[in-house]
């Protein structure tokens, strides 16, 4: 004899539960994205502060102070902004 598809196995849910399992399937993934983005800042505080070893590391290696590379620095920046502005 031929069997349905499990049609009579099937658990037929209202309306009101499945806006109630959906609720809590939309709470539960609101958590989620909160540990995420969680997880993304300590992240980022975590690169910036190896990029942060990267540089003061470079500047050591360099032989030169910390003076020196500020001016190294801000003369680059100058130059980039004169550039700019002859551009205009």
């Amino acid at each position: 004899m031929p069997r349905t598809k499990g049609s009579k196995n099937k658990v037929v849910l209202s309306v009101d539960e499945r806006i109630a399992a959906v609720t809590a399937e939309i709470e539960s993934l609101q958590e989620q994205v909160k540990e995420k983005k969680a997880e993304l800042k300590q992240l980022k505080a975590e690169k910036e502060e190896e990029d942060q070893k990267r540089l003061l590391a470079a500047v050591a290696a360099s032989g030169k102070s910390i003076d020196e590379v500020i001016a190294l620095i801000r003369a680059e920046g100058a130059e980039k902004a004169e550039g700019t502005e002859e551009n205009e």
